[in-house]
């Protein structure tokens, strides 16, 4: 049986150490038929980019030419015309994705010993060249070469590279815009952008020993910011045909992965994990797909792979009408915006500029192309986005639920009240709280799951830091309750949660929550941890509404 290969970037570790690997070789021919001098994808996060980079190096590298031969055996590009390529070129190989730092001072040493990295990899190079090239070289590697160096150094490299191998160098750069986002959200973002844009337009623009570049990353930085001087690279999104199935899953690949491990494509599976049009093809998100098929368990998995913190700051800011839209979106419903493909980190300094951050959303994986709609009236098609999936949507749902907690702290004089006001048994105050944090968020969804996570948010920001908020959900049985016990063990609290339809039946509903703990006995999960102050609450909601029994 062949592991799993979750967070697996490394090609050649992926394909020796039996690990399942979905061919996507393919894709090497596509960039070698298409011919661009600098290509660069964009896609989500954890969408194989990573591994996609690692490919390209293995295959390409004349320096593992040894170690690279055997790795393609039975793959695509095994039997494409393409295959004499194997081994043939240079590679210089940078990888960004760890580049975040709070501050430029910081990022630029991190940087430096990326550049070091890359160096101490090609000292072969060392006998090769002349005493002042060994210089600038060695300069590289122990980190003391001039800034004006630095900018020019994949140029210096690529240059001895082609005079060494006589062949043209192939430059690939993973997650190239992770520090450009730092920069915009630590605030160094012009010396980041200035350091970048240098190195970028040393080595991929009037580089006579490039063959190609190949970036890959989540947004186009518009190219008036990192890509002013070099000639239009051919850039490939989400909603470019070619190279449609180079990242994420196919139906068909999703299907024979789940079977393999001995699980079906189920509906379910499918309304979580898949609903990506990229190009006019239906993606699964990879991420997810492999972590199901190792845990075997419907639940979000990709919603935790990385920060969203820019986005949940632009979606803190936007207008009540602009929130509208957003609703609409968490609804299931599809909408039309203008999908701005030349994004400058500087279009969000305008929290009106709704298309910019919905740009934003749609490269970052959260929303997806849905279809064209033609309007009779303006005569004029507009293009509809959608969320992809369940997965999706939660993870929306749960980062407005934070923005709206922080909106409503903000506006209570101290959480101290809230937790006294449990302690003390005051329910007019706790439901006095939970209704006001109701009424200020429109989306919402009257599922019992919303409810509970809505609440254990609303917990967990009011409740201080002397107390441990645990919940527990038992599938099928309707039973949501909340535990809330005090660090030093003299207060804990029980929840029950009901939903009503009608607000005629909220009282009602509340007694049976109030028996049924009674009955089942729940406190004494409370009492085993020598709890010695306990409350039982039943909460019953009804829309916006919400009563504390």
């Amino acid at each position: 049986m062949k592991k799993i290969p979750i967070g697996n970037d490394d090609f050649k570790d992926l394909i020796e150490n039996n690990n399942y690997y979905v061919d996507k070789t393919a894709s090497i021919e596509e960039l070698l038929s298409n011919g661009s001098k600098v290509a660069l994808y964009t896609r989500p996060r954890r969408f194989g980019k990573s591994l996609f980079i690692s490919m390209l190096e293995h295959f390409f590298d004349i320096d593992k030419k040894e170690i690279n031969k055997d790795l393609f055996k039975g793959l695509y590009i095994s039997k494409s015309p393409y295959y004499k390529e194997l081994s043939n070129y240079p590679v210089i190989n940078l990888d960004f994705k760890d580049l975040k730092r709070d501050d430029f001072d910081s990022t630029y040493e991190e940087f430096k010993n990326i550049i070091a990295d890359v160096y101490e990899k090609k000292t072969y190079l060392l006998d090769y060249l002349s005493e002042s090239q060994a210089l600038i070289f060695n300069s590289f590697i122990d980190k003391t070469a001039k800034k004006t160096d630095y900018e020019r150094t994949l140029k210096y490299l690529s240059n001895w590279l082609e005079e060494y191998h006589h062949q043209k160098v192939i430059i690939l750069i993973d997650e190239y815009d992770v520090p450009i986002q730092y920069g915009y959200l630590k605030g160094f973002y012009d010396e980041i952008v200035s350091l970048i844009r240098s190195v970028f337009s040393s080595c991929l623009k009037g580089n006579d020993s490039l063959k190609f570049g190949v970036l890959t990353g989540v947004l186009r930085v518009s190219k008036e910011s990192i890509f002013s001087d070099l000639n239009n690279p051919d850039v490939i999104d989400m909603m470019t045909p070619t190279y449609n199935e180079a990242f994420g899953f196919t139906e068909k690949e999703t299907k024979e992965l789940l079977e393999y491990y001995g699980l079906e494509l189920t509906s379910i599976v499918k309304n979580n994990y898949d609903g990506y049009n990229i190009g006019g093809v239906s993606i699964y998100n990879p991420w997810s797909i492999l972590s199901y098929a190792s845990k075997k368990v419907i639940e979000p998995y990709w919603i935790n792979t990385s920060s969203n913190d820019l986005i949940k700051d632009l979606l803190s800011k936007i207008s009540e009408e602009d929130k509208i839209e957003v609703e609409k979106l968490l609804q299931g419903e599809s909408i039309s915006f203008t999908y701005n493909k030349q994004i400058t980190y500087l279009d969000f300094h305008d929290s009106e500029n709704i298309n910019s951050i919905l740009s934003l959303m749609f490269m970052s994986g959260y929303l997806t192309f849905d279809k064209n709609v033609y309007d009779e009236i303006t005569k004029l098609t507009y293009k509809m986005y959608r969320i992809p999936n369940e997965e999706v949507r939660s993870d929306l749902i749960e980062m407005i639920q934070k923005i709206t907690f922080q909106k409503v702290i903000n506006q209570f004089d101290t959480y101290k009240n809230f937790t006294r006001a449990l302690i003390l048994d005051n329910k007019n105050i706790i439901e006095e709280y939970i209704n006001k944090l109701l009424a200020t968020i429109s989306y919402y969804d009257e599922k019992e799951s919303f409810y509970h996570g809505y609440i254990i948010g609303l917990l967990g920001s009011f409740i201080s830091h002397n107390y441990i908020v645990k919940s527990n959900r038992e599938a099928g049985k309707g039973r949501f309750d909340v535990l809330i016990e005090s660090v030093d063990r003299t207060f804990g609290c029980i929840m029950e949660f009901k939903i009503s339809d009608k607000e005629s039946e909220m009282e009602n509903l509340a007694k049976k929550a109030k028996k049924q703990m009674k009955e089942k006995e729940y406190y004494k999960e409370l009492q085993l941890d020598k709890v010695e102050n306990i409350k039982e609450y039943a909460l019953v909601f009804c829309g916006k509404k919400c009563i504390v029994r």
